[in-house]
C-alpha cells in the first residue's frame, strides 16, 4: 500500500471532486435504513456543515473533506446540528489531552511494540456490515496507561477513515483470559474518565454491541467504574460472559481466529491492519494541525463535564 498524504486543514479547502459512494450496495442500504442517508440528504448535510464551520470563529483549522465530516454526520444520523456539536467535542478532547493523541504513529517505538504484542486486532466486517474488533487484554499489563491510550487512539483514528466503520459501526469483543491484576491497578479514576469520555462521547464511534468474557474478580470494580463514565445507551450494549466460548457465538466463521476454532490467521490480520496504519500515517498525523479556540471550548467542556475538570491537568503530562 502506498502512503496517503495528509488532508489540508484550512476552511477555504476546495473539493477536487464531488463525493461518490463507492462502497458495496449493502452499505448504501444500511446507511439509508439506519442513518437516514440518501444522496440528496448527504449533499445538503455536507454543505450546511461546511457553512457552519466557515462561520464558526472558534474553529480555526479543521479538515473539510467529505470523509472527515461524514464521520460526524453519520454518527448523528445526518443531523447537522448534532454533528457540529460532535465535531466540537472531538476537537476539544484532542486539544485538552494531546499526550494521548498528538504524534501517535508507528514511528514511536513503544506504539509499534504494543501493537505487535497482538492485544488489538481488527478481524474484518461481518455480514451485517459491522467491523469486528478483538481486544485480548492479557498483554496490556506490560505498559503504562499513556502509551496504551496512544495505541488505542491511533487505532480509532485509522478505523474512522473507513466509511465501512462510519456506516456499519463496531462489534467489540474483549477477552480477559489470563489478565493480571496489574492491568486494573494502573488505571486511576481520572484516566478512566478521560479514555471513556473520548471513546464514548468525543469520538464519533458507533458501537453496535460490546461483549466481554472472563473478567477477573479483581477487575470487576474497575470495569464497573469505567462503565459509569459512559452514556446509558452505551451501557445497554455491553454484555458480560462467564466463558470465553460465549464470545465466539457472536462471530461468523470467516472472521473467527484459529485459536478460537475458526480459520482466521490473527498474525496475518494484524499485519494487514498494520499496513493500513502505515498507509494512513500522514493522514492521521495531519489531524494534529487542526486548531480551535481552546479557552472557549474548555470553558464549555467544564460546564458540560464538571466531573472531568480535574482531568485537564493531563494535557501537560509527558509520555510514560
Amino acid at each position: 500500500m502506498s502512503k496517503l498524504a495528509a488532508y489540508p486543514v484550512v476552511k477555504e479547502y476546495k473539493l477536487e471532486q464531488e463525493y461518490r459512494f463507492e462502497l458495496p450496495e449493502m452499505y448504501r442500504k444500511l446507511a439509508e435504513e439506519t442513518l437516514r442517508e440518501t444522496d440528496e440528504i448527504r449533499v445538503q448535510a455536507l454543505a450546511h456543515m461546511r457553512e457552519w464551520i466557515v462561520n464558526n470563529k472558534h474553529i480555526h483549522k479543521v479538515r473539510m473533506d467529505d470523509s472527515f465530516l461524514l464521520r460526524f454526520l453519520r454518527a448523528q444520523k445526518l443531523s447537522v446540528v448534532m454533528a457540529c456539536e460532535a465535531l466540537e467535542r472531538y476537537l476539544t478532547w484532542r486539544k485538552m489531552y494531546p499526550t494521548w493523541v498528538k504524534g501517535a504513529s508507528f514511528a514511536e517505538p513503544i506504539i509499534r511494540q504494543i501493537y505487535d504484542a497482538g492485544a488489538l486486532s481488527v478481524l474484518g466486517q461481518d455480514s451485517a456490515g459491522r467491523t469486528v474488533i478483538l481486544i485480548q487484554t492479557e498483554p496490556l499489563a506490560n505498559w503504562n496507561t499513556t502509551p496504551m491510550a496512544r495505541v488505542v487512539m491511533l487505532l480509532v483514528e485509522t478505523l474512522l477513515e473507513w466509511e465501512e466503520v462510519q456506516i456499519g459501526g463496531l462489534l467489540v469483543l474483549l477477552d480477559y483470559t489470563g489478565t493480571s491484576k496489574k492491568l486494573f491497578e494502573i488505571w486511576g479514576m481520572t484516566e478512566l474518565k478521560i479514555i471513556m469520555e473520548g471513546l464514548c462521547r468525543a469520538y464519533p464511534l458507533q458501537y453496535r454491541e460490546v461483549h466481554g468474557a472472563l473478567v477477573p474478580k479483581i477487575g470487576i470494580p474497575v470495569v464497573e467504574q469505567a462503565l459509569s463514565f459512559t452514556p446509558p445507551k452505551f451501557r445497554e450494549l455491553v454484555h458480560c460472559h462467564a466463558a470465553v466460548e460465549d464470545l465466539w457465538k457472536h462471530l461468523e466463521p470467516s472472521i473467527t481466529p484459529t485459536k478460537y476454532g475458526g480459520t482466521l490467521d490473527l498474525d496475518a490480520v494484524n499485519k494487514k491492519f498494520a499496513d493500513r496504519i502505515e498507509q494512513l500515517q500522514s493522514v492521521v498525523l495531519g489531524l494534529d494541525e487542526m486548531e480551535i479556540d481552546l479557552d472557549h471550548y474548555s470553558a464549555l467542556w467544564d460546564e458540560q463535564n464538571p466531573d472531568l475538570m480535574e482531568a485537564k491537568a493531563f494535557k501537560n503530562l509527558s509520555f510514560d
